[in-house]
């Protein structure tokens, strides 16, 4: 009980009412606040702050000071149920509503239990404090997923925010469903049947932003969430019906169907798209692609294609400006940019040196971030005189990027290599002559340690070394290994207008270069006077 004490907000002030107290604070008794700039502020200003404080910070507010003490309960209510150190407990939120007066902004309760508060939860979402909530997430934490009590939806038609975890739509939830201000949509690990999903998101007539992960048939089997793979994870159709005003769609544990009809995916205004762990054809993939006529951001990860074929995914939009394809998308062995005028970044993080993947930029004016690239291992003891691109493959146009095909937009560089591999990562920079930022991410080899020789010719000089790169970054830094010492001693002489040098890595292994930079360095030797070095450094491993 004191536990659940604290966690309440103060009760009122009998000895004032609260009008009069909050005429005194406004006329100027702030006897208490002199210098308090914050408290002169309007209610409804005050109002908002509380309202997006944790629950418990936002009762505390009322200890301030007279002038904040009449605000928790004129504000609207920011209530967060659960276990954690900003939530209050369930058996406090009674109380809590009782002397909060309404309305309420958000109400989340994800951690539900069944049989535990049932006729507690049905009383919350009746009373006046919940009656026009904006925001709420809700589910169980349960293995097995619960039916969704249908009073949860009361406030349907205030709703802008909704999620809904580890739930079983029943068909009585679909007639008269209606949320007309509904802009963002999460269902994760819900069942559902087709016809109460297209209820559902035929009565989001707002909706911007949509989140659906392992929604399954309510027609399956029931699943174990934590252990049992599910019978089915195949996307409804339904969730394409709501395309005309999505801004935001995040896909992930499902599988579309060859059924999907490309007329059927048209999202006209959507910018930002995520395809993570999903399975659909290539025609598939380039029908949904197609029909983003506004795409902005397109983000892939462990996309596979029907049948394990092999896709040439190809890209052509004048709105697209970013593109991240991480970690192995199984089938996509091509990634060809026909035409995107306002690409500015093609992002390739955790690829693997056995990932077989070509990049060809066909047209892209505007690209200036690429990476990281990665190298592939030497598998003899000696220097590697090229990167070996066996599999990863970037083209520029027809041909392969090269001293002689270079690409002069690119700026910002990310390559994943080992510390031998010095030589054949001067090599690559030839092929980026306006390179202003290197980022090396190193990864740990089975070579025995020896001396790097770089071979750099100063007869035939690097371009961006002479007149571009500012910036290098090295990640996985490790002060102890020799070949990493001569790696980065190398940029240290040679990079003529460097301005900075930052080395990551851990923590034993940073103060050992931290400690004497200027002798294993060579730092007074270095070929840009106004080059400095930061060290950060990190405990986790």
């Amino acid at each position: 009980m004191e536990k659940d004490a604290a966690a309440l907000p103060p009760a009122p002030d009998k000895g004032e009412s609260s009008g009069a107290k909050g005429m005194r604070a406004r006329s100027g008794d702030c006897d208490d606040v002199t210098d308090d700039f914050i408290s002169r502020l309007p209610d409804a200003i005050l109002g908002t702050i509380i309202s997006l404080l944790p629950t418990k910070d936002g009762g505390r507010t009322q200890a301030l000071s007279r002038r904040w003490r009449p605000l928790w309960r004129s504000a609207p209510l920011n209530l967060e149920v659960g276990t954690t150190a900003s939530s209050v407990p369930p058996s406090a939120v009674s109380q809590i509503i009782s002397r909060h007066p309404g309305p309420s902004r958000r109400f989340s309760f994800p951690g539900l239990r069944a049989g535990e508060f049932d006729a507690e939860l049905e009383s919350w979402f009746h009373s006046r404090a919940l009656a026009n909530l904006e925001e709420l997430d809700i589910g169980y934490a349960s293995r097995t997923i619960r039916p969704l009590p249908l009073f949860v939806l009361r406030s349907a038609s205030t709703l802008l925010v909704l999620k809904i975890n580890k739930c079983d739509f029943c068909d009585q939830i679909a007639p008269g469903m209606n949320f007309p201000l509904l802009k963002q949509l999460s269902l994760i690990r819900v069942s559902i049947s087709g016809d109460v999903l297209h209820g559902l998101l035929s009565g989001c007539h707002a909706l911007e932003s949509l989140f659906i992960s392992e929604v399954r048939s309510s027609r399956c089997a029931p699943a174990n969430w934590l252990g049992v793979p599910r019978v089915s994870k195949l996307l409804p159709l339904s969730v394409l019906r709501s395309a005309s005003t999505i801004l935001i769609a995040k896909i992930w544990n499902c599988d579309f169907s060859d059924e999907t009809l490309p007329s059927t995916m048209v999202f006209p205004l959507l910018e930002q798209l995520s395809l993570i762990n999903v399975s659909m054809s290539g025609d598939v993939l380039h029908g949904l692609l197609s029909g983003c006529h506004a795409l902005e951001t397109l983000f892939m990860s462990k996309v596979r294609t029907a049948s394990c074929l092999r896709v040439t995914l190809r890209i052509s939009s004048p709105t697209l400006r970013s593109i991240c394809l991480s970690r192995r998308s199984y089938g996509i062995t091509e990634l060809v940019i026909e035409d995107a005028p306002c690409l500015g970044r093609l992002l390739i993080p955790y690829s693997d040196q056995d990932d077989c993947v070509t990049i060809r930029v066909v047209k892209a004016p505007k690209l200036e971030i690429l990476g990281p690239i990665p190298f592939r291992a030497p598998k003899q003891e000696v220097l590697c005189d090229s990167p070996d691109f066996s599999k990863f493959r970037i083209f520029q146009g027809m041909n392969l990027v090269s001293s002689a095909n270079s690409m002069c937009t690119v700026k910002v560089l990310a390559l994943r290599s080992s510390s031998c591999e010095l030589h054949a990562v001067l090599n690559v920079l030839r092929w980026f002559p306006c390179l202003e930022k290197l980022c090396v991410i190193f990864y740990q080899h089975k070579l025995k340690e020896k001396k790097i020789e770089s071979q750099y010719d100063q007869l035939l000089p690097i371009e961006c070394l002479q007149t571009h790169l500012k910036k290098v970054v090295f990640k996985s830094y490790v002060g102890t290994e020799r070949q990493q010492l001569d790696f980065a001693k190398f940029f240290v002489l040679n990079a003529k207008v460097l301005n900075k040098m930052e080395f990551e890595g851990y923590d034993d292994y940073i103060i050992n270069t931290a400690a004497c930079p200027h002798k294993i360095l060579q730092v007074e030797n270095r070929a840009s006077r106004d080059a400095e070095f930061e060290f950060k450094s990190s405990s986790v491993r």
